[in-house]
């Protein structure tokens, strides 16, 4: 195979916020041999190498990386039933949402509620991907991988991902040693589609018999509202979704948080109380009272739709976005006493 390598790979063409330099080098893996070769390719240089997916989750620097970057693209799937199981190995280059309609229209539940997430299947484990009630740890049975310091084959079950809250072994302990080559779904044939999440609850109020196209409908409507959608034809922004995580903080920090909070205390949905006695709490709740939706500094700012949103309204640099992120993060802990943690990745 002759691996197709090219140079000055400009990177902004590869991110969802339309930022970043060139990459040193750069090839489109479509197969798991194009993938052996690009780590073999990134060591006869002694160079780094970045696994890239749907670049949904990205903000690359506006002086590029000196690397080569490996576009997972390989597209390879197979569908298996057990009993009222299916089981579906998607390549880690199948576009997520594709997947997502697929799984929807064969009437298939456990995911529905994850339509409209931009990336690919490759990335879903990393971050553990989660929207309205549904998140893909309770789905995913088996992820296979590509060790880049053996060059060996893994396959990892469920447990041994360590899925938590927009964590897993690959963005953690394992994060650059593992390049994910396939995941595999288990998804159910008898089932109720998933609409407890209050933005659900509001859309359909007390209608039943809600299909899962119906739930995917509405999902992909009001993610466009929010302007969370990297898709066409929807309403969108040049941005990587949800820029910071939603904190986890103990019953008191809560309590002293609940006392500062402008108009949401008799709102029960920004806050999740976990099992522990701590509570998760809404980032972006956090910020609309700190900034408000909209809010903007020069070429970056928040969404007008949504404030966990960081924009690039107009040809923005990455220092810009990093300085105004700064920005958010120092001015919520002054307030409430609570770092955020950005969820988008750093290159």
């Amino acid at each position: 195979m002759l691996l197709n390598v090219q140079r000055n790979y400009p990177m902004c063409e590869l991110t969802t916020f339309k930022i970043g330099g060139a990459a040193r080098f750069y090839v489109k893996a479509e197969s798991i041999g194009s993938v052996y070769e690009s780590v073999e390719f990134a060591n006869q240089q002694s160079i780094p190498f970045y696994v890239l997916g749907g670049g949904s989750n990205l903000l690359v620097s506006d002086k590029g990386y000196d690397g080569l970057v490996i576009h997972m693209s390989n597209t390879e799937s197979e569908t298996t039933k057990d009993g009222e199981c299916v089981h579906k190995s998607c390549g880690a280059g199948v576009v997520w949402d594709s997947f997502v309609n697929e799984c929807v229209s064969e009437n298939l539940f456990g995911i529905e509620c994850l339509s409209g997430i931009p990336g690919t299947v490759g990335a879903s484990p990393v971050q553990n991907i989660g929207a309205y009630g549904q998140s893909v740890d309770n789905l995913i049975s088996a992820v296979t991988a590509i060790d880049a310091t053996t060059g060996d084959f893994v396959k990892f079950n469920n447990a041994e991902c360590k899925f938590s809250y927009r964590k897993s072994l690959f963005n953690s302990d394992g994060f650059g040693k593992y390049i994910i080559t396939s995941v595999r779904f288990t998804l159910k044939l008898v089932g109720k589609p998933n609409v407890k999440y209050h933005d659900l609850e509001k859309y359909f109020l007390k209608e039943t018999d809600i299909t899962l196209q119906e739930v995917r409908t509405a999902i992909l409507k009001i993610r466009e509202y929010k302007g969370m959608l990297q898709m066409e034809g929807y309403r969108g922004f040049k941005c990587a979704g949800s820029f910071f995580k939603n904190p986890v903080v103990s019953a008191s920090h809560f309590d002293e948080i609940l006392d500062g909070l402008n108009g949401a205390k008799s709102d029960r949905n920004w806050y999740w109380p976990q099992v522990d006695s701590d509570v998760k709490i809404s980032a972006a709740c956090l910020i609309e009272n700190c900034f408000g939706k909209g809010y903007r500094a020069g070429r970056v700012g928040l969404s007008p739709n949504h404030t966990l949103a960081v924009v690039n309204y107009d040809n923005a640099t990455f220092t810009e976005v990093m300085d105004f992120a700064k920005l958010i993060e120092d001015t919520v802990y002054e307030r409430f006493k609570v770092t955020l943690d950005r969820e988008v990745q750093i290159l």
